[in-house]
């Protein structure tokens, strides 16, 4: 019986992940993946996260000379609003903006993948 409740909650918990990662053809003609990304918070959040990734490794992976198979990456604004307190973004802050309704999922699921990026630094 513990076994069984125990597999149900892997199951469960692997069916509330959003994932996703970038395929693309090198200058070699060699077919690679890269940027695997996962996030397993709130769905409707997590997959703004995993577009922003994607579409970020993407823009990085084309300028290595690479093409990208979902070219649909390359639309995508990852643009940022800017923080309203002036600082650069956290993962906290923001948190706290989306609680309470001024960031919506999208903006709030960027700034999350641009904290994880590491582009709040600059």
């Amino acid at each position: 019986m513990r076994l069984l409740i125990s597999l149900s909650l892997v199951l469960v918990l692997a069916s509330c992940s959003t994932q996703g990662k970038l395929e693309y053809i090198t200058a070699d003609g060699e077919y690679k993946t890269a940027c695997e990304t996962e996030y397993t918070w709130e769905p409707s959040v997590d997959k703004y996260a995993v577009e922003y990734i994607l579409s970020y490794c993407a823009k990085k992976a084309v300028a290595k000379g690479h093409k990208v198979i979902d070219e649909s990456l390359f639309k995508i604004d990852l643009s940022i609003p800017l923080s309203p307190n002036g600082k650069p973004w956290s993962f906290d802050y923001a948190k706290e903006l989306h609680g309470n309704n001024k960031l919506s999922d999208k903006e709030y699921g960027y700034i999350i993948a641009y904290i994880d990026l590491g582009l709040n630094k600059g």
